[in-house]
This record gives structure tokens, sequence and C-alpha cells, in this order.
């Protein structure tokens, strides 16, 4: 079973389940773990800085995804394998 059509669609799909699972009580809580982490690391963390960390974890949360379900690294092979192969 596919998650999407396409690239984009699959890279949205995931992207949205990431969303709601940060959404939740145990995903907002990671969310203030880590912002503590960094605020130890680097008290004068400034909104952008923040916003970059935010989006390096939610890259690294798709990555693990993808790495980590067989099922998931085929079907985002084979939309890369179809966008790299598109007649433009």
């Amino acid at each position: 079973m596919m998650l999407a059509e396409n690239f984009n669609d699959f890279v949205e799909k995931v992207s949205e389940a990431e969303r709601t699972a940060l959404n939740s009580p145990a995903g907002q809580e990671l969310t203030q773990k880590l912002l503590e982490m960094k605020l130890a690391q680097n008290p004068n963390m400034t909104p952008e800085e923040w916003s970059r960390t935010k989006s390096e974890f939610m890259t690294f949360i798709f990555f693990t995804f993808v790495k980590e379900t067989p099922e998931a690294m085929r079907e985002l092979g084979s939309h890369v394998w179809t966008e790299l192969n598109k007649e433009n």
C-alpha cells in the first residue's frame, strides 16, 4: 500500500503525521524537553535559532521514519526516481 501518489504528496503526508504527533501531549512534552536542552546549551537562543532547531528536528524525524520503515523507504525511492525521470 502506497501512502501517496507522488513525491510532494508523500512528503506532505509524512510531515502532517509528524505535526500531528508533535501536537499530541507526548509530542508537546518531547518538544518542551528539546527546548529546555537547547536553552541549557544557549540561554540566549533567538526565535530564529529555535525555529531552525524545530525544522532540523522535523527533518530528523522524517529521516528516521523513512530509514526505519522499509516500505516508506521503497516508496520514497520510487517517488524520487519518478521525479528524476520526469520530462520537463
